[in-house]
């Protein structure tokens, strides 16, 4: 009985490992939605609560804002200088009007590119 609770114990601290470099190493890519990849995140932080390994609110927050692409840095930058703390819910809400808004002003510049362009002489 020993062996099996001292192999599955084993693996079991090498599945949190794991999970833990997981979640330190992942950074956010420009190619995907900001808001999947913070929902990737929490996926992430739930396996560390399925091992014991509870991480506040407050620091999972800041862990999406540091993961943020570099494209966002002034964005983080901004929440960052507010006097608010962020729940998990309120900065994913902010990261989806944000990335909505992004996505709203590259399509206006792609009609303003192609109407200027049909009007070269």
């Amino acid at each position: 009985m020993h062996v099996l609770e001292a192999k599955y114990g084993a693996s079991d601290s090498g599945s949190e490992l794991y999970v833990m470099e997981q979640f330190y190493d992942y950074r956010m890519v420009e190619y995907h939605s900001v808001v999947d990849q913070a929902h990737d995140i929490q996926v992430r932080v739930k396996e560390l609560e399925n091992f014991g390994c509870v991480l506040p609110e407050k620091f999972v927050a800041g862990c999406i804002i540091a993961k943020l692409s570099p494209t966002w840095t002034d964005f983080a930058t901004s929440l960052k200088h507010k006097r608010q703390e962020f729940g998990i819910t309120d900065l994913i809400g902010s990261l989806d009007v944000e990335e909505k808004a992004r996505a709203k002003d590259v399509r206006g510049k792609k009609v303003v590119e192609a109407n200027s362009s049909a009007h070269v002489v």
